[in-house]
């Protein structure tokens, strides 16, 4: 589901910007795609997980949502904790292939480190 919305968004944005760059190449590309990937992924699952941790003031919709509404989430197929784990996985393997490009990456590295650190 999450490649459907704002994972789309997220690696249709890391895309655009490396089409921008001088000399990029497949390789480039495909580490900024595998990036944007992971990073997507790693929104939703913290989506889901923040919809079971968060208050609904935080998060600015009704907390146990997704649950109320009987979707399938993260935490409620994988548990909070594995879950979360997920999301860090996903967060360490973006910043892998970022260590790998002979670019100033530190943006996306943020960018990525603010997908599991946000409250909402």
């Amino acid at each position: 589901m999450h490649e459907l919305k704002t994972g789309a968004l997220i690696r249709a944005s890391v895309r655009l910007g490396a089409l921008a760059l001088p000399d990029v190449n497949t390789d480039t590309l495909a580490r900024l795609d595998n990036y944007a990937y992971a990073i997507g992924l790693a929104f939703q699952v913290q989506d889901d997980v923040l919809d079971v941790t968060a208050d609904t003031d935080t998060l600015g919709k009704t907390q146990g949502a997704d649950i109320a509404l009987n979707k399938p989430t993260y935490p409620a197929l994988l548990g909070l904790e594995v879950a979360q784990k997920k999301a860090t996985d996903l967060i360490d393997s973006a910043l892998s292939e970022l260590e790998e490009l002979p670019y100033n990456t530190q943006i996306l590295a943020e960018l990525a480190q603010f997908v599991v650190q946000r409250a909402h």
